[in-house]
Parts: structure tokens; sequence; C-alpha cells
């Protein structure tokens, strides 16, 4: 259940493939509405599930720090990579959400449930901020994600088993 030196913990690999798979559907609704403007309307999804995850991210990054020593270990470019991936998977949603809010154009509905009411006069550096920065890193999360997973992949072919890490054997 728990994180070790050799391998990831249950609730390490429950975040880990949670948020792949959310972070996956948020950028299949970004390829399907710039492919045709009709997938628009999966913008409510987009933002729900955007929102999960920046609440799961929050929740990895306390468990990560907690289980800072009892993880396996990598090199400085791992690191780094994996600093790079946390940063931005907070940053994505958080510029998103202050988007949400200072344009006060309406409150945000996470499946159907207000949690976050709008700002009642708007607040122009906010929208401008989401507006220029959202989509920019979200693309760039996606990039270092598709490094990711490519160097993981290398490092298994090379039989280092560095995948076996993140499913449990």
């Amino acid at each position: 259940m728990y994180d070790n030196t050799q391998r990831y913990g249950l609730i390490s690999r429950f975040f880990h493939w949670s948020m792949a798979l959310g972070f996956s559907f948020l950028l299949l609704t970004v390829i399907l509405w710039t492919i045709d403007e009709a997938y628009f309307s999966l913008m409510a999804y987009h933002k729900s599930v955007g929102f999960l995850m920046m609440v799961l991210v929050i929740m990895r990054a306390i468990w990560a720090v907690l289980n800072w020593t009892k993880r396996p270990h990598g090199n400085l470019l791992v690191k780094l990579g994996h600093l790079g991936l946390y940063v931005l998977m907070i940053a994505v949603p958080l510029v998103a959400l202050l988007r949400q809010y200072g344009t006060g154009r309406s409150p945000l509905s996470v499946f159907g449930m207000n949690v976050m009411d709008k700002a009642t006069d708007k607040i122009e550096w906010m929208g401008q901020l989401g507006n220029a920065a959202h989509g920019k890193l979200g693309f760039a999360l996606f990039a270092l994600a598709v490094g990711h997973i490519g160097f993981a992949v290398y490092h298994q072919i090379k039989g280092e088993k560095i995948m076996n890490r993140m499913v449990g054997k």
C-alpha cells in the first residue's frame, strides 16, 4: 500500500493513473473542439475534470512530500522532470481557475455543483493571465508527459524495469 525504495505503493499508483486518465480526457476534449467547434459543448466536462485534477494534484503533492524518503530514487534529471510535471500540473488548472473567477462570466460548476463563485466585477489581469497561459502551459504539460512516457518505455526496454515501479510489480 505504501511507497518503498523499490516501487510505488497503491496510493501513489492511484494518484498517478487516475491523473493520467484525467489529463488524457482533458487533452482529448481540446483536440476534439480544435477539430470541430461543435465539441465545445464538452467544456463543462473539461472544467469539471480539470477541477478534479487540481484537487488530486494537491493531494498527490502532499503525499509525495510525506513519502519523499520512502520512494524509488532517480537521478537529478528524473527529479527535475518530475518537478516540472508537478509545477505544470498545478499551474495549468490554477490559471484556469483564476480566469474562471476573474472574467466574472459564471460560477464554476463541477458536475452540476457550484464550487466557486464568479467575481462581482471583472478582474482584468486574471482573465488575461488565464487566456495567455492556460493553453500554452497545458500543451507544455502534455509535451513533458509524452517525454515522461517515452523515457519510461526506453528504460523499460533497456531492462531497467522502471515501469514496474508504477504498476506494482
